[in-house]
């Protein structure tokens, strides 16, 4: 038996649970276009069911009497009378289903809480009250923005059934859901008026906590690596891609604070550093996209490492963030220690480019399963047209619609689950490769900030020499692999092209 200790991932609080429910909705914006708008409201029950939970459970004024329905109640008849006018079908949308098990967790949290305390509280402080009054604030803002991307996606799926006959075949049009989920918006935007996001500013805060942040690089480095040789899935190369680039958006604001206090020079972080993380996370940002909608559902999820990937972007959180926006350099530097956090960030930077490498040789090689209707909408991409006479970059063998055709249209039709055709690696491949080499030159950018020769940090001149100046170690190690270099002789008969 082995006695190496297990990974394991921090416990995530209340607040970090709904700030998580907050990200997804506001992620769901973006891609709400091209969702199904339908699904989306069957999903939506599940959300308000969550959130009443989780609203019906946080501490109330003992001696505020009763003024009528609360609002709560009043989403819970609407989500009832909307998921009936939104028609009988198996597909839901599982953003929103997993916003609605974030609500579920954390007052699942506070009835353990209340279990542990042995008996729950009934007059509660005014700091209580007002913690409980910015949750509340943040739960309904959640509800808000979910329900403004339903009718964004409703929008899209009217203009859709207007245009096309054989999609107008229920009773309700998404004309008229999209009326009603506007009236839902309205009701939930009616409790933000006023308090939104003022009252967040009396939320609570845990002490931070300064080794959170080497645990959650480790831990997610360890289920990653797991994820991605035992059983890589689409959800799996997802949850990589979209954890290194919200971390490397809060890294990029870490290293700017280190900057900020004189641990990093500012014209190498303005030169080098940034410029690094700005390709890095769009990099990251691409393969993302290429990977979200390939996951089947009958493929088990990678679990672990989604919760290991949160941990990861909710310790970053915790340091770059105060209760209504981003934290200031004062405010990180008095909560965590910043030659310490220097560190921390050279250890996320190597991890990350070890597990860059990993994600490029996978889509690569790995044998993945994926959806079939999606896959075959990413076919189309590679098809020449008169729009896009030029699908696939210069240099890619540009495929016809002969050898395209590789998807059975019924699998297609009932959305299976089916080997990843091959003649899509190319579109999937290159995201991979980009976000590899782009975190690979972050890596070489941020050591030059761990140096303390002249090139990084400020050393008095007198400890150099006019004739020898200090070099940094990016420096010497660029000067070693120029003295290593050779040209390649014509010549060589067992020469491999394309290597």
């Amino acid at each position: 038996m082995s006695r190496r200790r297990a990974p394991s991932i921090y416990p995530p609080s209340t607040g970090e649970l709904m700030d998580r429910a907050d990200l997804l909705a506001r992620a769901l914006l973006y891609d709400a276009p091209e969702r199904d708008g339908r699904a989306m409201v069957r999903a939506w029950g599940e959300v308000v069911e969550g959130a009443a939970d989780l609203w019906n459970r946080l501490p109330r004024r003992s001696d505020l009497p009763g003024t009528g329905t609360d609002i709560i109640t009043q989403l819970e008849r609407s989500a009832r009378t909307l998921h009936r006018a939104a028609g009988q079908a198996n597909q839901v949308d599982t953003t929103l289903i997993h916003i609605g098990n974030l609500f579920t967790r954390a007052a699942g949290l506070i009835d353990s809480a209340d279990r542990l305390a042995r008996s729950p509280g009934t007059r509660w402080t005014a700091r209580q009250t007002q913690d409980a009054f910015a949750a509340r604030i943040n739960i309904m803002h959640t509800l808000y923005v979910s329900a403004h991307a339903i009718t964004v996606s409703l929008a899209a799926t009217a203009h859709a059934e207007r245009w096309d006959a054989r999609l107008r075949v229920h009773n309700i049009t998404a004309e008229e859901l999209q009326h009603q989920v506007a009236d839902v918006e309205a009701l939930t935007h009616s409790y933000l008026h006023g308090h939104y996001p003022t009252a967040l500013h009396g939320r609570y805060r845990h002490p931070v906590d300064d080794t959170r942040l080497d645990t959650a690089i480790a831990t997610w480095d360890v289920h990653a690596h797991q994820a991605l040789t035992r059983t890589p899935t689409p959800d799996a190369m997802t949850q990589v891609a979209g954890a290194a680039f919200t971390a490397t958006i809060h890294a990029h604001r870490l290293w700017r604070a280190a900057a900020d206090s004189g641990l990093v020079r500012p014209d190498v972080f303005t030169k080098d550093i940034a410029p690094a993380l700005e390709t890095m996370t769009e990099r990251w940002g691409h393969a993302n996209t290429a990977w979200a909608d390939l996951h089947h559902p009958q493929v088990p999820p990678a679990s672990e490492l989604r919760e290991a990937s949160w941990e990861l972007v909710n310790a970053m959180r915790e340091v770059t963030r105060d209760r209504v926006g981003p934290a200031n350099t004062q405010t990180i530097s008095d909560r965590i220690d910043m030659a310490s956090l220097v560190r921390s960030l050279h250890r996320f930077h190597a991890v990350t480019a070890g597990i860059g490498d990993l994600f490029h040789e996978t889509a690569r090689h790995a044998q993945l399963t994926v959806n079939a209707r999606p896959a075959n909408d990413l076919t189309r991409q590679l098809i020449p047209s008169a729009e896009n006479p030029h699908a696939l970059p210069e240099g890619w063998p540009q495929p016809t619609p002969a050898n395209t055709a590789v998807l059975s249209p019924r699998d297609v039709l009932l959305r299976r689950p089916v080997p990843l055709p091959e003649v899509l690696r190319p579109l999937l491949q290159e995201p991979a490769r980009q976000a590899a080499v782009a975190t690979r030159s972050a890596l070489r950018a941020t050591m030059t900030a761990s140096d303390q020769k002249t090139g990084t940090m400020h050393v008095p001149s007198s400890w150099t020499s006019r004739h020898h100046p200090a070099t940094t170690r990016l420096d010497r190690s660029q000067d070693h692999e120029r003295l290593h270099l050779t040209s390649i002789p014509r010549n060589v008969d067992s020469a491999t092209p394309g290597r």
